[in-house]
């Protein structure tokens, strides 16, 4: 019988360190063989941090999604102050910085050996407040509990593109936990609705690690964010060509919608910073965090118990989602022969693996888009049932570049709520009479959310060469006769 803590097998000293608070744990390395236990126990710190952080992000994103419902829609709500101080002023922007596509991009950079002595002080680090760039420093308290344990192994994954990663340990269900982290992660991103656009790793002057000074790494995010959206195999029947999950569920993928506004809002800046002036409606509502991701922040009228409204009043006002109106629509595309080549040229990744970031330019276009509702039926099996399916046509036409004649269309598509509860977009463009190009996409923020809609758009045949790409649209006016602010 052991008499002492020291004399446990390391089987059962492992079971009583999984139970330890993070901040117990570290006081216990004044012991020398404790703490040469703890620092080479992988499996321990893996088994903590998942706990731990996925419990917490699990709680974080339950109450924030609380408090917007819950929020007013006068643009001063309590909450949304909350919100922001809570992520921006509390150095807890790191809990966005969580997703895939950071892990990747951070991955890749310090792939070099000259950035491989950066990894341990890039978890140690706060967070810095984000500047009006969008810049952030990727890490939090949670991260900072576990920095001075050496629980990270310098490795090659090759399914995530190389670098400095966690020593992969075999523990149960270790991918679906990661992944739960990461997808949350990316659903805050998605509701902070501010998107985060480099991702900043202090240079490691710190004695504790006894690494030489070096400077900091900036790592542009659009080039990921860029091939994550391009990437034409996550396209299939089960995804609905849209912003969804492979198994056919109509559940969210956060980390798809993530990528799609990181790409949109890059793209938006770099043309809107050369040609136009601020208060332009081709400017969408992405400027402060948690605002119009609020279910009726188009301060329209709420419509409860739609279904039981008298026959007589007009459709607009049966309608839940507030579709009738003019709407600012941008869809980005690759040049088709650049699209074809990332996707089907003879170097291609094994299946499983990601695509290189690229940092090809993308065309963008402005269309505006005058909806109406012509039809309200009850939501079919495969529907959410809290609410109808709403039925629009309308037209399109170009904003910006003026004379775009593949964006003078006609338009038609529904509204739903996916069994999940979230807002659903299907779009299409009839051109002459025949459908060409349509579009699936979720509205964040729920019904009558002012934040907008996003998506991809993709040929109307499911032609798995494409062309696809991202889009996203925004009300401006409940007026379909409405004049855009900022044409040219």
């Amino acid at each position: 019988m052991a008499k002492t803590i020291l004399e446990l097998p390391h089987e059962v000293l492992h079971s009583i360190f999984t139970h330890v608070a993070p901040t117990d744990l570290t006081s216990l390395r004044c012991c020398h063989a404790l703490d040469n236990y703890i620092k080479h126990d992988g499996l321990l710190f893996k088994e903590i941090y998942a706990s731990h952080f996925l419990q917490d992000l699990i709680l974080i994103t339950d109450r924030v999604q609380r408090l917007l419902k819950t929020a007013s829609v006068d643009g001063c709500s309590l909450n949304i102050a909350f919100l922001h101080r809570l992520i921006r002023t509390q150095n807890n922007i790191g809990i966005l910085c969580n997703s895939s596509l950071f892990e990747w991009a951070t991955d890749i950079t310090l792939t070099s050996s000259e950035s491989h002595s950066q990894y341990d002080s890039y978890l140690d680090q706060s967070v810095d407040d984000a500047s009006s760039t969008q810049d952030s420093t990727p890490g939090d308290g949670f991260s900072r509990i576990f920095a001075s344990g050496e629980s990270i192994r310098k490795s090659k994954d090759p399914e995530r593109g190389g670098g400095a990663v966690r020593k992969a340990i075999h523990v149960p269900h270790p991918t679906r936990l990661q992944d739960q982290i990461r997808r949350l992660s990316a659903r805050l991103h998605c509701l902070y609705g501010v998107p985060i656009q480099r991702l900043r790793i202090p240079g490691s002057n710190s004695s504790l690690h006894q690494r030489r000074p070096c400077s900091d790494i900036n790592i542009d995010l659009h080039p990921f964010a860029r091939s994550k959206v391009y990437d034409l195999r996550q396209h299939s029947e089960g995804t609905l060509w849209g912003p969804f999950v492979e198994d056919g569920s109509q559940k969210v993928d956060w980390e798809k919608t993530e990528a799609i506004m990181m790409i949109l809002d890059y793209n938006i800046r770099v043309f809107t910073n050369k040609y136009v002036t601020h208060g332009s409606d081709l400017i969408p509502p992405w400027d402060r965090p948690f605002v119009g991701v609020t279910p009726y922040s188009l301060n329209l009228m709420p419509s409860e118990a739609v279904t039981e409204r008298p026959p007589r009043l007009p459709i607009d006002l049966q309608d839940p989602y507030g579709v009738s109106g003019t709407w600012m629509r941008v869809v980005c595309f690759l040049d088709y022969r650049e699209l074809f080549t990332f996707n089907f040229s003879e170097d291609q990744p094994a299946p499983g693996q990601l695509r290189p970031p690229i940092d090809t330019e993308e065309a963008i276009r402005f269309i505006i888009v005058k909806l109406q509702v012509t039809e309200i039926e009850k939501a079919g099996e495969k529907d959410g049932q809290a609410l109808p399916v709403v039925h629009f046509k309308g037209s399109s036409y170009p904003a910006l570049p003026p004379m775009d004649v593949n964006a003078t269309s006609k338009i038609r598509g529904t509204v739903r709520l996916t069994p999940g509860g979230e807002v659903r977009w299907t779009t299409f463009s009839v051109f002459h009479g025949e459908e060409k190009w349509r579009s699936e996409s979720i509205q964040l923020g729920g019904v009558q959310a002012s934040r907008g809609v996003l998506g991809y758009w993709f040929d109307k045949d499911f032609d798995e060469y494409g062309p696809a790409g991202p889009t996203a649209f925004w009300k401006i006016s409940n007026d379909p006769d409405h004049g855009v602010k900022g044409d040219l």
